[in-house]
């Protein structure tokens, strides 16, 4: 099933071999536990609102992207702020880049380089890539 990712518009189709490698590791509660001066133990549960981490990732043998798209890419992540529409097995999802806090980006990953071209036209193979998004 197709992988798009899209802005106002413009359909980006990513890799149909991408894995959401952690599609089952988020949790839709958020507790926090402490100790009162009693010894007994203070629990605060409430549900979580968005903020679900979700990372597509390919490896050296699949999920290949092209240079264009991947081009694509990288100037979508430089908008600060912008929203997308992430579409994974049918389901639609508002997302925007996962940046991280570090001075390199975590946002979008290439794993390597399918060969290694000193000049790549844009219809190349370029690499596997790992894309790191925050549902909104």
């Amino acid at each position: 099933m197709a992988i798009t990712l899209t802005k106002d518009s413009t359909i980006l189709e990513l890799p149909e071999d991408l894995l959401w490698v952690n599609e089952f590791r988020w949790s839709a509660v958020s507790q926090a536990t402490e100790r009162s001066l009693t010894g007994a133990l203070l629990i605060d549960v409430t549900p979580r609102v968005g903020g679900r981490l979700i990372t597509l990732a390919g490896g050296v043998d699949y999920a290949w992207f092209e240079r264009s798209g991947l081009e694509t890419l990288y100037a979508w992540a430089a908008l600060p702020e912008q929203q997308f529409t992430l579409t994974h097995n049918g389901v639609a999802r508002t997302v925007i880049f996962d940046h991280g806090t570090a001075e390199e980006s975590n946002a979008i990953k290439q794993v390597e380089p399918v060969i290694d071209y000193s000049d790549p036209e844009p219809d190349d193979y370029y690499c596997s890539l790992e894309l790191n998004f925050l549902e909104k």
